[in-house]
């Protein structure tokens, strides 16, 4: 936390522990909504509940509330009144509606719609039966558009009066139809004559998405063309609403949040206040691949036991080769997972990328590879100290140039597969890096020590 939510924080747990509840509401009436958001998750539950209940509206408690984190918002609205709940969260942006319904459980939700006014709910029904995780589920439909005959003068007006669009980053130019046919930014709108058509200025190669277009799509549109909104489409080009910033930002965390945990073999209810058994059953799967591989392993060294009873310094490398290969296929498999999720790594270039991650791994297992050859050679000075020597530095090489391969083709496999490349890493990734660096380690034993 930067200094000014430290700052929150500890006031708020000092007067809260002294209730000093006058004091605490001063403080709360001068800090943003979204300030008090951030810090809430550092109370304890009574804590929360507290801060809640003593902001200083019910229009601050909606945009608090919209600004939690989905385990906290689902604490806050089951403990209170559905009633009062309801009224809070009418008071949202039908996109913040949307974000907050869809992750509360089906009866709560239920609950809190049959409370809302029917003229508020048609929209906001329509906006929950999107994937949420597409650029419908994302957008907001406070957008502001006008007809392309209008002039630039109408538009100022229009833009004026138009108290209930939350964010106007650009003015969307549609025909009679309500179709997309340009975008004019508030530059262009006033760098030019007051009776100039919006037409006539109009960006015609307009950046759009479709309504069913996955949100990571959609973030990558924004990010690459430096957007502050994408206007959305259906299949007919008729504009439905806009994806701003702020969600686009919140996509990217959620997207990169949810591949590091892939990576891990874990999902985002590590955060969440779900059971152990939830967890348990969550991550056992893919480390039971782990748990294979590592059997795999032992059997392959229980098949050349008769080498390391022969030889015991064998024994005493094991560990550096499996650890070299381990960890230079998760690099690999990282750098070339989160190449594809930001779009470094696309349009044919995986195997540019596939060429380049081989080159570095065996760059490094030459290097390291020549480094445990001179200790191994200095430490056993022995008859086979030489074949010892090229028995451990060949097998590091190899051992890192292996998990290379592994740890840059694999994402690559599953992407091509139209699988998430993010569960390629972690435990898949590792198991086969350690099977093969087995393998290859007993291999170069006996060609090179004869054993």
């Amino acid at each position: 936390m930067n200094s000014r939510l430290q700052f929150l924080l500890e006031s708020l747990r000092k007067l809260l522990r002294r209730n000093a509840i006058s004091r605490v509401k001063k403080v709360l009436k001068k800090s943003r909504n979204e300030d008090v958001a951030s810090v809430m998750r550092y109370l304890d539950e009574s804590q929360r509940h507290q801060v809640f209940d003593l902001l200083a509206s019910d229009q601050d408690r909606s945009e608090t509330l919209a600004e939690l984190d989905e385990n906290l918002f689902i604490e806050i609205i089951s403990a209170r009144p559905i009633e009062h709940m309801s009224q809070i969260i009418a008071l949202m942006s039908v996109d913040d509606q949307t974000n907050l319904l869809s992750h509360l459980p089906e009866d709560l939700k239920l609950e809190i719609l049959s409370l809302l006014k029917p003229e508020d709910m048609a929209e906001l029904q329509e906006m929950l039966d999107y994937d949420r995780e597409t650029a419908a589920g994302i957008m907001s439909t406070e957008f502001f558009s006008l007809n392309e005959d209008s002039t630039c003068a109408e538009a100022i007006i229009a833009l004026q009066d138009a108290a209930d669009v939350e964010m106007a980053f650009y003015i969307y130019v549609v025909d009679l139809q309500e179709k997309l046919t340009g975008v004019v930014s508030l530059r262009a709108l006033l760098m030019n004559p007051p009776q100039t058509p919006l037409n006539q200025i109009k960006t015609q190669d307009t950046i759009f998405v479709t309504q069913d277009q996955d949100q990571e799509e959609v973030a990558k549109l924004a990010a690459r063309y430096n957007l502050l909104a994408l206007p959305v489409v259906d299949e007919k080009n008729k504009l439905l609403g806009i994806v701003t910033i702020d969600d686009v930002i919140d996509v990217i965390r959620e997207e990169a949040t949810e591949d590091i945990l892939k990576m891990a073999g874990a999902n985002e209810t590590a955060y969440e206040d779900s059971s152990a058994w939830s967890n348990f059953r969550t991550r056992a799967p893919w480390l039971f691949a782990t748990w294979m591989g590592g059997l795999a392993a032992s059997i392959l060294i229980g098949l050349y036991e008769h080498q390391l009873q022969k030889q015991v310094a064998l024994a005493a490398f094991i560990p550096i080769v499996l650890g070299m290969g381990g960890n230079v296929g998760s690099q690999t498999a990282t750098i070339i997972v989160r190449g594809l999720a930001t779009g470094h790594v696309e349009y044919g270039l995986g195997a540019k990328y596939l060429v380049r991650e081989l080159t570095i791994g065996g760059m490094l297992g030459i290097f390291y590879g020549v480094l445990l050859a001179i200790y191994s050679a200095l430490r056993y000075q022995n008859d086979q100290a030489l074949a010892l020597a090229l028995t451990v530095g060949l097998s590091i090489w190899a051992s890192m140039f292996t998990a290379a391969i592994v740890g840059a083709s694999t994402p690559l496999f599953f992407h091509r597969l139209k699988i998430d490349p993010a569960i390629a890493t972690g435990p898949l990734v590792t198991t086969a890096v350690d099977v093969l660096g087995i393998l290859v380690y007993f291999l170069f034993a006996q060609w090179f020590m004869g054993i």
